[in-house]
């Protein structure tokens, strides 16, 4: 694929060169420092990859790649009006300036592992990296404990809903047996009814039967008197 040029525009401005100095014992090695020149290091790095990817991708463009990164790189570059031999110097010399960063940034931990380095520097290492270390184990230690704290309470979360359930299980028990109780009683109160109710009939039809028994037996008492008047009453006549 044929590169397309167009009218250079003037290149961005890259890191400085910087010189690399030994750390000061004093302040380098502090947490908050070793923090702060880390994440720099971090981002330079972040743009040594970008940088990296951008090189390829121009060597893509030359072999004749038609890969689709090609066709957006291209098209990034039209759309700023940078020509193609102006963004490849653009990018060496970010390369080359990124490298120099990184070479700086990196000059002060290069005392760490060198023997003829002062003991006083050796000693602040020492002392952070120590420092390092017990803060580590001091989290590790709070993460456990959080952990075993929480797992305390969920097990006494877990009782209390455990003696929850129990204890409402219990007053369910108690109320179905109050209820039972209840519709015993109930039933006994209308039995004890029904049974009063039902010695009052049959009484009364005892009694009915009893009245009966006797008109039947003054009836016959009756007949028998009428038919011994009768005998008498038909001796007379003769």
């Amino acid at each position: 694929m044929n590169p397309v040029h167009f009218q250079p525009a003037p290149p961005p401005p890259w890191f400085p060169m910087l010189p690399p100095e030994p750390p000061n014992s004093s302040t380098f090695w502090e947490t908050r420092n070793v923090r702060d020149r880390l994440r720099e290091l971090q981002d330079t790095l972040n743009l040594a990859n970008a940088v990296q990817k951008e090189l390829k991708i121009l060597t893509m463009i030359k072999d004749g790649s038609m890969d689709p990164s090609v066709s957006e790189f291209l098209k990034y570059l039209e759309d700023r009006r940078i020509d193609l031999e102006t963004q490849e110097l653009l990018s060496v010399e970010a390369a080359n300036a990124l490298m120099s960063k990184l070479r700086a940034q990196l000059e002060p931990f290069r005392y760490v592992a060198d023997e003829g380095i002062p003991w006083e520097e050796k000693s602040a290492v020492a002392r952070l990296t120590n420092k390092i270390k017990k803060s580590k184990r001091n989290n590790l230690w709070r993460k456990r404990k959080r952990k075993r704290i929480a797992e305390l309470l969920a097990k006494e979360h877990e009782q209390f809903d455990q003696a929850d359930r129990e204890a409402d299980e219990w007053r369910a028990r108690e109320i179905a047996k109050d209820i039972a109780s209840r519709k015993v009683e109930k039933m006994k109160e209308i039995a004890k009814l029904k049974a009063k109710e039902e010695k009052k009939r049959l009484e009364s039809e005892l009694e009915l039967v009893l009245m009966v028994e006797k008109l039947q037996e003054l009836r016959s008492m009756r007949i028998q008197k009428l038919k011994k008047q009768g005998t008498v009453t038909k001796l007379y006549s003769l």
